[in-house]
């Protein structure tokens, strides 16, 4: 379980608070790449080649910057792919630029530039995919400084140069797993005690919600069938408008138990966020999907709604919410009315944006004049 889980999908806002070390990483490589080229250019006897390796660090950067953005999680597996490949690229090119030249460090820089790119994107991929890209991209380096190290002139033998390229790599990808590991763990950990915790809660609240039900359901029969029998009681004549009285008391009784016992877990989020507010209406859930969300979705789905319930982004009255059955599972449909600028909803809903994308699958957001519409999917058992 733990190999397969990434930090990401666990802990997405988490992840999204570090990006900037991920943006520091992506900045500081390409940095890295000019100067070592710079540096070596005495010994460039390829420039086009030197220019590519250049490029191909460029690459690199660019895809953690953009992949690891909040408009577009989850971090996918050819996105890392593509980061860490384009960096191994990017050293062959720079092997195949450098001509005599004895200092094997100065020579390979990319492989420092690979490791860095395989530690930076540890939170955003499976331990299992980490720990074999690393050893793959390894692999790779290795072969290329073995190929490479005759035509540099390296006094130390090929091997050598084939157990010191591949180093940074390995140290700094099997870091990075370890490091993604330990995260993995500890939350699995915290999130095993906090469910203890909820369901003792639970067992321990279960008493008093019970009371509170049957209390209102009290407070209904005092204020609307007690007089009704004490009227009853003082003329001792049942007509035929107290027959209709009391079955509408009837039917309106059975109506709330009906409607407490099938109101699912979203539909009382709504109720207690938006207070007041909710009209009853707000959720159209016909096949009950609701019941099908992941704890995480749960918890995801529950802070957003908590978050437009509160805010001032959207009009709240106009907020509904529809899940529909699909052929692989369900899709969540919001509609809403936008009471701000754009740029100012979006800045403000996007961590919540970037978590339900993590999540859920499929979001897309529709923008229309004032009219809003946020679509997302997940599979049902």
């Amino acid at each position: 379980m733990t190999s397969s889980v990434s930090v990401q999908r666990i802990d997405p806002l988490g992840t999204l608070d570090g990006r900037l070390v991920a943006l520091a990483a992506a900045i500081s490589i390409f940095v890295f790449a000019v100067v070592m080229t710079w540096h070596n250019s005495a010994h460039i006897t390829g420039p086009l080649w030197a220019v590519a390796a250049v490029l191909f660090v460029a690459l690199t950067s660019l895809v953690i910057v953009v992949a690891t953005g909040p408009l577009r999680p989850p971090f996918s597996r050819s996105m890392h792919l593509a980061a860490v490949f384009s960096a191994v690229i990017a050293f062959a090119c720079s092997s195949a630029s450098i001509g005599h030249i004895d200092d094997l460090m100065s020579s390979y820089w990319a492989p420092i530039v690979i490791g860095v790119t395989c530690m930076t994107l540890a939170p955003y991929r499976p331990v299992s995919e980490l720990l074999i890209v690393g050893v793959a991209a390894s692999v790779l380096v290795g072969l290329i400084a073995v190929g490479e190290a005759p035509v540099a002139g390296f006094e130390s033998s090929s091997i050598v140069a084939a157990l010191f390229s591949p180093t940074p790599v390995l140290a700094m990808s099997f870091g990075g797993a370890a490091f993604a590991r330990s995260l993995v763990l500890s939350h699995q950990r915290w999130e095993s005690r906090a469910r203890t915790g909820a369901r003792r809660q639970r067992d321990r609240e279960h008493v008093s919600v019970a009371r509170s039900v049957q209390q209102d359901r009290i407070t209904i029969l005092n204020r609307d069938v007690v007089p009704l029998f004490t009227e009853l009681s003082k003329r001792g004549i049942v007509s035929p408008e107290d027959r209709t009285r009391a079955a509408e008391y009837s039917a309106s009784l059975r109506q709330l138990m009906v409607t407490e016992v099938n109101r699912s877990w979203l539909e009382a989020v709504v109720a207690s966020s938006f207070g007041a507010l909710d009209d009853g209406n707000r959720v159209r859930d016909p096949h009950r999907l609701a019941s099908g969300m992941t704890a995480h979705q749960r918890t995801a789905l529950r802070a957003a709604v908590l978050a437009v319930a509160t805010g001032g982004e959207l009009v709240r009255d106009s907020v509904r919410l529809a899940i529909e059955k699909t052929p692989s599972g369900a899709v969540i449909i919001v509609h809403a009315t936008v009471a701000s600028p754009e740029s100012s909803w979006r800045s403000s809903l996007a961590p919540y944006f970037a978590v339900l994308r993590v999540v859920f699958t499929g979001l897309q957001i529709s923008y229309n004049s004032s009219s809003l519409i946020v679509r997302f999917t997940y599979d049902t058992p």
